[in-house]
């Protein structure tokens, strides 16, 4: 079935649609780790998934158990095209829903199956972890469990046998702790090498919760005639034969039958893909250093205009008082003008600039007289 166009990111609930870098989507919790990682880098466990897409061919057949989100089932799906077939399983419900889910908007199909693989048919407790660790939840009992159910589980044996899978190009095994025990009942497609690849988390944190290890799960694989590889200690850039498997938390090991000719590629592009984002991360960095620059220099601008545009609203309210204050005295003196007080003193005036005109003795005998008269009490005062 052909992928539907990618639409872009976007937030429903407190699930995140991500755009990834194989060109599918992802629907995930915003909180879980994953989720982090796949906003951040747009590629989840870089050096599996560019190994997966060597690996993979179109209509082979492979098996995603402990399948999340569905990040696996829809590479596979995209790798192995309409005529391959993929088959996904997880022990927690809502996981299967997300992975449908994600399968459906990205127009793949894959077989999603709730169950626990195990070493023999029947019902087991299943521990869901809390919100944002929803990855961790495990057969094992667990300190962030949130609740427990219990889930059918049964033997990949027995799957394979009744579907009629005579073969399986490539497993991908996470299932947080329960390795051996699939492993286990899966013993008779391992001593017939049905499965061409095996890849499988190798970490006794999560093993020793159902009381095994690295040691034992690796010891299975080995006596069925499986070769381990590892990624980027003996080769930097690419996958090595491990001489030795040892825990690992960051990291998975790739198993492949004896019986494969092909083999696999020394070289990865994972280096390569990291190397690209930790640059994007780097100008990332430095065009968030030089918005937040320009964010706090915009909001001293923004200040710096409120106190201009506050100085403005005073010089307004100032001239407005002072011109109010203009009117008021236009107002007075035209009042004093018109009244018959200064009609009359206009008069005496022109009266007595032509009897003592300025500068005339008669004008100085005058205002010394006017000033007597003050000086005593009469309260004249003539101006002009």
């Amino acid at each position: 079935m052909a992928a539907t166009p990618p639409r872009q990111a976007a937030s429903l609930g407190n699930l995140t649609l991500l755009r990834t870098q194989l060109g599918f989507e992802l629907l995930a919790d915003s909180s879980d780790y994953i989720n982090l990682l796949l906003a951040r880098d747009g590629i989840y466990e870089a050096p599996e998934t560019d190994l997966v897409t060597r690996i993979l061919r179109p209509g082979d057949t492979c098996i995603d158990a402990g399948c999340h989100i569905g990040y696996y089932s829809c590479l596979f799906a995209k790798l192995v095209g309409e005529k391959g077939r993929v088959y996904a399983f997880d022990a927690n419900p809502n996981a299967c829903r997300i992975t449908r889910h994600n399968l459906g908007i990205n127009g793949f199909f894959a077989e999603v199956i709730h169950m626990a693989l195990a070493e023999s048919k029947g019902r087991r407790p299943f521990h869901i972890s809390v919100e944002g660790q929803t990855g961790l939840s495990s057969l094992g009992r667990i300190a962030t469990v949130k609740e427990t159910i219990s889930v059918p589980c049964s033997r990949l044996d027995d799957f394979l046998e009744d579907r009629r899978i005579g073969g399986v190009r490539l497993l991908k095994l996470d299932v947080e702790g329960a390795e051996e025990m699939v492993l286990q009942g899966l013993q008779h497609s391992l001593a017939a090498h049905m499965i061409d690849f095996i890849l499988v988390e190798c970490f006794d944190e999560r093993l020793q919760l159902l009381n095994t290890s690295t040691h034992k799960v690796a010891n299975i694989l080995r006596s069925s005639g499986y070769i381990p590889w590892e990624y980027g200690t003996e080769n930097p850039a690419g996958w090595s034969e491990a001489s030795e498997v040892r825990s690992r938390g960051d990291c998975n090991y790739l198993f492949s039958s004896s019986a494969v000719t092909s083999g696999i590629p020394s070289v990865s592009l994972a280096a390569g893909l990291l190397g690209t984002q930790a640059q994007r991360d780097q100008q990332s960095d430095s065009l968030l250093k030089e918005n937040n620059a320009l964010r706090k220099d915009l909001e001293r601008l923004q200040d710096d205009i409120d106190w201009l545009l506050d100085s403005i609203k005073t010089h307004e309210d100032e001239s407005a008082r002072l011109s109010s204050e203009k009117r008021d005295l236009e107002i007075l003196w035209a009042q004093v003008q018109n009244s018959t007080s200064w009609h009359m003193l206009n008069r005496w005036r022109r009266l007595r600039n032509r009897l003592a005109p300025e500068g005339s003795w008669h004008r100085r005998f005058y205002e010394s007289v006017l000033r007597q008269f003050n000086k005593t009490g009469g309260g004249v005062s003539e101006r002009g």
